[in-house]
């Protein structure tokens, strides 16, 4: 990768699948969009950088939410708190693998190194929410003070 492009790739199942979900894009939309704030109000504090705001005339799909993991203030890694998150019952994964040999992307190592994404689906519920934001807090206080 040289330059910055786009990769459509759908296959005509994806398209039969999809055009079902359009009656339940606006209201999915929605309640992302909340679930996003309530994290960003929630994480403010923590040795995380927080996604950035949507662009001002945008409409940002809330499709994931990926906080920068500050590992260097308190000497762990974004593994050890994925790991610990898991343990928590909270489906986090890794977004994205770095592409760190693309000379397109030479910050994509050190960002991969330090980016997860936490769970944001309109099925969550307000519980869910809560125990998300609990879990992250609990975990990155706890590497804080043990790092």
């Amino acid at each position: 990768v040289i330059q910055a492009g786009f990769k459509y790739n759908m296959m005509d199942i994806q398209a039969a699948m999809g055009i079902h979900q359009l009656k339940k894009v606006d209201r999915n939309w929605k309640r992302r969009e909340d679930i996003w704030k309530t994290y960003t109000a929630a994480f403010y504090d923590l040795p995380c950088v927080l996604p950035a705001q949507p662009e001002v005339c945008t409409r940002h799909a809330y499709h994931l939410y990926t906080p920068l993991i500050d590992i260097d203030d308190f000497g762990t890694s974004r593994d050890w708190v994925l790991d610990a998150l898991t343990a928590e019952n909270i489906g986090v994964g890794v977004h994205y693998v770095p592409v760190h040999l693309h000379p397109f992307f030479p910050n994509a190592e050190w960002i991969g190194e330090r980016t997860l994404s936490l769970p944001l689906s309109p099925g969550l519920t307000e519980q869910d929410v809560e125990d998300v934001i609990a879990a992250f807090r609990k975990v990155l206080q706890h590497a804080l003070h043990t790092g």
